[in-house]
């Protein structure tokens, strides 16, 4: 993977990623908690911008991932071979060059597109070169011909590009299984072979994710350690720092207007407030203003801590709202320190533009079922910009303290259930959710719960993974196309390779 530097805009300041010391620290976070945080009550929607303006993401602000687009194809018009004599070869690219430049107008890429086709070994050559030379995050060749050769510029490129993610686009009428079978163990390389031309938007959104996740910063906040740390092969940096930092970062907010305002769109919003009370929910929206403030401070793009030691000294109030708020923003509040979860979070962020459901597992060996439950969950499970489900506001179950959502999740909705291992492997498997389960009388838990039938599982206790993450949807195909780009393995939820 390319290098990076940390913190976006303020690359000058974080350049060789320190950790900042106590000082500046809370300089940082006097800074944050004025004009960074300033709010935006027109913005009051409950959408991704729903409280505050949006946290920094990577691509949001100066950089963005810079992509390469060629077109392997002859310059002449093709006769009795395939695509056809009848293939608009002009008309053919405008299309993919369209379907392309309105996706990458989405995402906020880069685009380099090379109109002239790559025709023979010297244009593929150059193709390379010239992608070398910009230091591209990523290519994307589109075959245009099966006869004459349109795959002898593809191989020459892949023989050279080193380990840069590539897609290859082969529409019908270019390719037959043997020379597809040629790829399929291809290192950072996945051939997207579809009559569906619009699909190379979602090549563009894997290439694009590759380059998020490889330029990301997870604040790790637990014990006492200070020190940052690079997973590799997906890149994300993890910034630890210690548990005061956060609650120094809670008692600043004390007094702050933005809290107040953040607690009426929480109660305004919800269906129910049963049990929390006013003050309660204050003090919630003052863990999301903490969160964000060292999220400000320290250059990082999301959050994972050891929340569960400080509400049990009850030092500070739990972050479940805050972890809520933050899933519908495309970043992560992620429990308990884990940061193979908050990777998995930030994936389904990326790559499915939907945020993703942490939870503890909790199956069912009487129906044979996979269930889940926690005290916090995102409310755009639908995807960002979509409409929210339905929330009430309860206390956090395990101290029946502070304030946590309980989310509705849509029954019969097909999901994918998954989690990293580690920087270089994720698990996967799908399913359909059944029904959500409810704190009551005789049934214990967190707030948000469910339980699915999985798909090709045949003993649901052979589910590995505590922390798993649940995003609506079945995505498998793509996990292991964008796994095959950045070069981590997809492993089955049960073991072995997906």
């Amino acid at each position: 993977m390319r290098g990076h530097s940390c913190g976006g805009s303020n690359a000058s300041e974080f350049g060789g990623c320190p950790v900042l010391n106590r000082r500046q620290f809370l300089t940082r976070l006097g800074l944050a908690g004025g004009a960074a945080l300033a709010l935006n009550s027109g913005l009051f929607n409950w959408s991704t911008r729903s409280v505050m303006s949006a946290p920094a993401l990577p691509g949001s602000g100066d950089g963005a991932a810079r992509i390469r687009v060629g077109f392997s194809r002859p310059q002449d018009e093709y006769w009795m071979g395939w695509p056809g004599a009848a293939y608009d070869t002009q008309a053919s690219q405008a299309l993919y060059t369209g379907i392309l430049e309105d996706a990458a107008a989405r995402l906020g890429v880069r685009l380099d597109i090379e109109s002239e086709p790559l025709r023979n070994a010297d244009y593929a050559d150059a193709f390379l070169q010239e992608t070398q030379a910009q230091e591209a995050d990523g290519a994307l060749i589109v075959v245009m011909a099966l006869h004459p050769d349109g795959w002898s510029t593809v191989d020459r490129f892949l023989a050279s590009r080193s380990d840069l993610p590539t897609v290859v686009f082969a529409p019908q009428g270019v390719q037959f299984t043997p020379t597809l079978r040629n790829y399929r163990d291809t290192p950072r390389c996945f051939v997207g072979a579809t009559e569906d031309a619009g699909w190379l938007a979602s090549a563009l959104r894997m290439l694009n994710t590759v380059w998020q996740m490889d330029h990301t910063r997870i604040a790790v906040i637990e014990g006492v350690d200070e020190r940052e740390e690079k997973l590799e092969p997906v890149g994300t940096v993890l910034c630890y720092m210690s548990l005061e930092r956060f609650a120094e970062a809670y008692d600043a907010t004390e007094g702050a207007d933005e809290a107040d305002a953040i607690a009426q769109t929480y109660m305004a919003n919800a269906e129910d407030v049963a049990g929390p009370s006013r003050e309660d929910v204050v003090e919630a929206a003052r863990t999301y203003l903490a969160n964000r403030r060292i999220m400000e401070a320290t250059g990082c793009h999301a959050v994972t801590m050891d929340c569960l030691g400080l509400v049990t000294n009850r030092r500070t109030p739990p972050p479940c709202m805050a972890y809520m708020q933050l899933l519908n923003e495309r970043t992560c509040g992620c429990c308990e320190r884990d940061i193979t979860s908050a990777l998995s979070l930030m994936l389904s962020s990326y790559l499915f533009d939907k945020p993703a459901f942490l939870h503890n597992p909790t199956p069912s060996t009487v129906y044979n079922t996979y269930g889940g439950a926690h005290c916090t969950a995102p409310t755009l499970m639908d995807g960002f910009g979509e409409p929210a489900s339905p929330y009430t506001l309860q206390t956090h179950h395990e101290s029946d303290w502070g304030v946590a959502p309980q989310v509705l999740l849509r029954e019969n909705q097909p999901a994918t259930v998954m989690q990293f291992l580690s920087g270089g492997a994720l698990m996967a498997a799908t399913g359909a959710i059944l029904h959500n389960i409810e704190t009551q009388t005789g049934v214990g838990g967190c707030r948000t719960g469910f339980q699915m039938a999985m798909d090709d599982v045949d003993d649901v206790l052979d589910i590995r993974g505590h922390h798993n993450v649940l995003v609506y949807g079945r995505h498998l195909h793509e996990l292991r196309a964008w796994g095959q780009l950045a070069g981590v393995e997809i492993q089955r939820l049960t073991g072995g390779p997906a």
